[in-house]
């Protein structure tokens, strides 16, 4: 046994992972139908108008405004009916006085008319012509060619994410792909001799892989590219071979063998390979977490218990991969809810205690390290500092959802 001579308080933690965080350089070119949540690499400037022409913006009729002054429901402005055009169509008719087409939302505004009326404002009278009930200004229910985006205008920004609506905006100015920031491609590997993958058949003292699973679905969540690596024995010739295996990653994860016991030696692997930059934080669960560059690349080291694993993904991983793929710092949802029972917390380590939501009561759900259900029953979390031992029954809380 090596026992943990001193650990890390959290925020000390957090701090030397911020230090840590090199933005992703590589970039690639995304078709835009694959784009959304990805973040621009390059500035994108419309070579084009939108809308390309002018069209109306109402089903109605386009006019001469000039034709319809004082009209009113009483004194109606009468028009004759040239012609009718629809979204995708052309007209050579011009709009002259006296006369006026009736247009299609989206339709391209016809040469003459600079207005349009909405057809709620219509009538057609027995003898064939439209009757207009309001007066019209210059340019009313018109979108001008350009209005949306102008020719030159920057429609995307270097840095910005690919929100659903700036994919819109691409393609509106007819772009087929974009430059973006590559996804930061993550190494996940578990340790230990007892780990095998699922569909295999479970020996005496075996059990299923589960952290690579959790940490597969974290990374892809936010922002990564999981690259899952078979489990790795509990030897460092295995653990240095298995850090080797990952070299070509961006960031490279491993569940298991962090702690202090006589197989740990994933401390010993990363001696090998590179340095420490901090092993064991005052936190539960989660104590045994490291994190180290290999040869350049960041390296956490998460506890092998399914809980301490995922609890401390969400805390540590999720933040500092968010980072490195440039993407915006996540900020789950949080609610208040009286505690529906007493919790009583380990003195001078900060708490992550999952609970239940159930009719708006947070019930304790943590049952140990080991039990991924302590996680999977559990709607969120709240925090006990490291000061405080005992929240008690009925005390309101602030629950983080998961």
């Amino acid at each position: 046994m090596r026992p943990f001579t001193s650990t890390i308080s959290l925020d000390e933690a957090r701090r030397r992972l911020d230090a840590a965080v090199r933005p992703i350089a590589r970039t690639e070119r995304v078709p835009i139908e694959h784009a959304a949540g990805r973040v621009a690499s390059a500035d994108v400037t419309s070579p084009m108008d939108v809308p390309p022409f002018a069209r109306s913006a109402m089903d109605g009729y386009a006019v001469v405004a000039a034709d319809t002054a004082g009209a009113s429901t009483s004194t109606p402005a009468r028009l004759r009916q040239l012609d009718r055009i629809y979204t995708g169509q052309l007209s050579s008719i011009t709009v002259t006085p006296g006369a006026c087409v009736e247009i299609a939302t989206g339709a391209p505004l016809p040469a003459g008319a600079d207005a349009v009326v909405m057809v709620e404002e219509t009538a057609k009278a027995a003898d064939g012509a439209i009757q207009i009930f309001s007066a019209a200004a210059a340019g009313q229910n018109i979108s001008r060619r350009g209005a949306d985006i102008a020719t030159g205008d920057r429609v995307v920004a270097s840095g910005n994410v690919l929100t659903p609506s700036r994919v819109g905006a691409l393609a509106a100015i007819g772009c087929v792909d974009v430059e973006a920031f590559a996804k930061p491609r993550v190494a996940i590997l578990s340790t230990g001799n007892e780990v095998i993958e699922p569909g295999r058949t479970l020996a005496p003292g075996q059990i299923f892989d589960v952290n690579r699973f959790t940490l597969g679905a974290i990374v892809a969540a936010h922002g990564g590219v999981p690259e899952p690596h078979r489990p790795a024995q509990d030897t460092v010739g295995a653990l240095v071979a298995a850090l080797d295996a990952c070299a070509l990653a961006d960031l490279v994860v491993f569940s298991g063998g962090s702690s202090v016991g006589e197989r740990d030696l994933v401390v010993d692997a990363i001696a090998a390979r590179g340095e420490m930059i901090f092993h064991g934080i005052a936190v539960r669960p989660g104590k045994p977490t490291a994190f180290a560059r290999v040869k350049g690349t960041p390296f956490f080291g998460m506890p092998g218990n399914p809980t301490s694993c995922l609890s401390n993904a969400y805390i540590l991983l999720v933040p500092f991969l968010r980072a490195i793929a440039r993407l915006p710092p996540h900020a789950p949802r949080t609610v208040q809810a009286p505690l529906g029972r007493k919790i009583v917390s380990a003195a001078g380590r900060h708490q992550f205690y999952t609970v239940r939501l159930t009719d708006g009561v947070a019930y304790p759900a943590f049952k140990g390290s080991s039990d991924i259900t302590s996680l999977s029953q559990a709607d969120g979390y709240l925090e006990i500092p490291s000061d405080q031992s005992v929240v008690d029954e009925g005390a309101m809380v602030k629950v983080t959802l998961f």
